[in-house]
């Protein structure tokens, strides 16, 4: 056997490919007693070719060697593959739908326990499996669930990644302002917390200025960098950062210590 049909044996006995051979001994007894010649008087031509294939499909699938070189050639088929690709696409699509469902009805440990799931994956990308409206929903609640679970990192990639999505026009802004606040909130208050190092810290800061600001919360933000800098000794760089914040914003506040560490009571 070289070639298949679009109806492979399994088909035909109407049984899984994971039946037991009690399984397709029953399905092989229901279907000759449907297409029996003494049933199908009036039509006995087709009921005569239907149990033809009922039997052909029952001698190879109750032998179990023969089972096992049907089932490699089966495998190894193109309409086999084509089949088993549409079967992960609609797996994978109930997996995303029932993700959404979850954060939409507040289950956030099970709908997180999901989404770990499915980015184990590696090649799993959301976006190809919901509609765009509930692709953009559902990134915004995983990403605020999970902020509350203090996965701050994972939360602001998605939240970045909507971002992106959504600055640039004609594009609708359904969460523009908000995935723009709450970025950086976690890049100036949650993520400096976790890092082993100032050049991290940095870091963190670093990425709200590819935001936009006005001018305090930019000032605010090099205030922030140039602590840093004078906490590890950059006394140049912390001087210079913090003069470009204050040009920003003379009326900054919260600056006694840093002015005082700087020896810059006076400017």
């Amino acid at each position: 056997m070289s070639t298949f049909q679009k109806e492979t044996y399994y088909d035909v006995l109407d049984i899984d490919r994971t039946a037991t051979q009690p399984e397709i001994k029953r399905a092989f007894r229901r279907l000759a007693k449907k297409y029996h010649p003494d049933t199908n008087r009036g039509n006995g031509v087709a009921a005569a070719k239907k149990l033809k294939e009922v039997i052909a499909a029952y001698r190879v699938l109750s032998n179990e060697r023969e089972r096992a070189r049907y089932d490699v050639l089966l495998q190894s088929s193109p309409t086999f593959q084509q089949e088993v690709r549409r079967s992960e696409v609609r797996t994978m699509r109930e997996y995303a739908e029932e993700m959404l469902t979850d954060l939409l009805a507040g289950r956030a440990r099970r709908a997180l326990s999901l989404y770990d799931d499915l980015k184990a994956r590696g090649d799993f990308r959301l976006e190809e499996y919901l509609e765009p409206k509930d692709f953009l929903d559902c990134v915004f609640l995983l990403a605020e669930q999970c902020e509350r679970a203090n996965r701050f990192r994972e939360a602001a990639k998605l939240y970045e990644e909507l971002y992106e999505r959504e600055k640039d026009p004609p594009r609708q802004r359904y969460f523009f302002e908000e995935v723009k606040a709450r970025i950086k909130k976690l890049y100036s208050r949650k993520l400096p917390r976790d890092v082993t190092s100032a050049d991290e810290e940095i870091a963190c800061y670093e990425r709200i200025l590819r935001f936009e600001l006005d001018k305090s919360e930019k000032a605010f933000i090099l205030k922030k960098i140039a602590e840093v800098h004078c906490r590890v000794g950059n006394e140049r760089q912390a001087k210079e950062i913090f003069a470009e914040a204050l040009k920003l914003k003379p009326g900054l506040k919260g600056t006694a210590t840093i002015r005082e560490n700087l020896g810059m009571e006076d400017a």
